[in-house]
């Protein structure tokens, strides 16, 4: 299977960004139902995919929809996706994560990442 690791627009950063993971089964064609909900940490990004850290065990095989909510550069953000792989680093689990490729998902992060590499730029440089 192919991975994305090294996509052009992937940005891996400094500090880990604090997000809240909702987990959801689906129960029919259009219903889910959430099942879990508890906290991680975003430490990359890119427009279709994510990679999070935390201390739960979710069951990647499940299928279930995972939704990150989180701020980046002042923008409330809502990453729906699913795990397309999961490994154990020590303490926390590692989840990648992939969305279904919605473009205003995909426009919002872009511009929420140029304006927080501004702002990281500028911090850097005083």
């Amino acid at each position: 299977m192919y991975y994305k690791r090294q996509e052009a627009f992937r940005y891996a950063f400094s500090e880990s960004i604090p997000a809240v993971c909702e987990v959801f089964e689906f129960i029919g064609p259009d219903e889910r139902k959430k099942v879990q909900s508890f906290d991680a940490f975003i430490l990359d990004l890119s427009p279709t995919g994510l990679k999070a850290a935390s201390k739960e065990a979710i069951d990647p095989a499940a299928g279930q929809l995972l939704i990150f909510t989180f701020q980046l550069a002042g923008t409330h953000i809502s990453f729906p996706g699913k795990i397309i792989r999961q490994r154990y680093a020590g303490t926390v689990y590692h989840y990648g994560v992939q969305n279904d490729g919605n473009e205003a998902l995909k426009n919002q992060i872009i511009d929420s990442l140029k304006k927080y590499t501004k702002e990281q730029l500028k911090k850097s440089k005083r």
